[in-house]
């Protein structure tokens, strides 16, 4: 490989300062590693994050402070093939075994035997993340005043449609049978869109969780007792043994459960299974949901919680909007993990 020359090894430090300074502030953690992933820099902030002497992991490689090393790979790649930037969440483990849960961007810099890769990182339980849930809940409640009066707008026809549909299904009760199959057909259609209709409304009548102290072992077996996924969907419940109590709306918690639960069945195709795992990381209650489905593209990901985008061909695209909402009031995160071919697990974390 190519030898630096001393400007060239300035410039190499320059363009790491900038990087630095560009994705990260005095509030977040900082790691610089070399191309093969040892540890070459921290700062002090990581100290504070990861509850341990930052000092100690220079040498180290970065990946054996991920609890999931394929997360951090599929990062490290997005990075490095260009796609800039990919602010996500992982999770970071000390020497200690303490688990922290974090954001974390990668940025390269440099190239050759002077690649460096810079990343930079926001501890989750960290009040400054509020900030970019109140930018999401505000163009949640935009977009919900938008859909509430678009679904006022088309309800009234649409009443007014499927009344005379149905009038005119007596009026021909006496005539071929393809006739009646056809008008029947129309009366399907006009459920469909009356169902989106009332789930538009329903998003825009956000409701406003009532928490309590309570368990999620009684909702998730509510859930499993009720659900009825295709019969060649399995599904399986692993709860840890005794979990501890969170604050939650038992009722809009099982909404959101019952959202991913369905979302990991469609996404099987032929035989699989969706599994319910329960666990503790770092201060949070941790509820999985993990399916054998198709997987997700990286690229998607990042879109996955914006509202009306939808990979469903009859979707709406409000479903995981809602839900990563609901999780927000209960002052949580709602991530998603997935590899195309390898399934999807989305997580719930909720603050002890």
């Amino acid at each position: 490989m190519k030898k630096l020359s001393p400007t060239e090894k300035l410039k190499q430090m320059e363009a790491v300062r900038q990087a630095v300074t560009c994705l990260g502030c005095a509030h977040e953690g900082q790691i610089i590693t070399d191309a093969a992933g040892a540890v070459v820099e921290t700062n002090l902030v990581t100290d504070r994050i990861l509850e341990m002497p930052s000092t100690t992991l220079k040498g180290t490689n970065i990946r054996q402070l991920c609890a999931i090393g394929q997360s951090y790979d599929e990062m490290l790649r997005h990075s490095a093939e260009g796609g800039g930037s990919l602010n996500r969440p992982i999770i970071l483990e000390s020497s200690s075994g303490k688990r922290k849960l974090v954001n974390m961007s990668i940025q390269p810099v440099g190239e050759g035997e002077a690649l460096q890769y810079v990343h930079v990182f926001q501890d989750c339980a960290d009040l400054r993340t509020m900030e970019g849930r109140l930018v999401q809940a505000e163009r949640l409640a935009t977009v919900g005043k938008f859909a509430s009066q678009i679904a006022h707008e088309i309800r009234n026809p649409l009443s007014s449609i499927s009344l005379n549909v149905e009038l005119l299904e007596d009026e021909v009760k006496e005539s071929s049978e393809e006739a009646r199959s056809l008008i029947r057909s129309v009366l399907r259609e006009l459920d469909r869109l009356n169902d989106i209709v009332s789930e538009y409304l329903q998003f825009s009548r956000f409701p406003k969780p009532k928490l309590k102290r309570g368990r999620v072992d009684g909702v998730i077996q509510e859930l499993v007792e009720s659900s009825k996924p295709p019969v060649s969907v399995k599904l399986e419940v692993s709860l840890m043994p005794a979990s501890p109590e969170v604050w939650l709306d038992e009722g809009l918690l099982r909404q959101v459960l019952d959202n991913l639960v369905r979302n990991g069945a469609e996404a099987i195709e032929g035989s699989g299974t969706v599994r319910i795992e329960t666990d503790v990381v770092d201060r949070f209650l941790i509820i999985r949901v993990k399916d054998t489905g198709r997987g997700i593209p990286l690229e998607v990901q990042s879109k996955l919680f914006e509202p009306f985008f939808t990979t469903k061909p009859q979707g709406t695209g409000l479903g995981l909007a809602t839900s990563q909402q609901i999780i927000f009031e209960h002052n949580g995160h709602l991530l998603v993990e997935s590899e195309p071919g390898k399934g999807t697990t989305f997580t719930t974390l909720l603050p002890l």
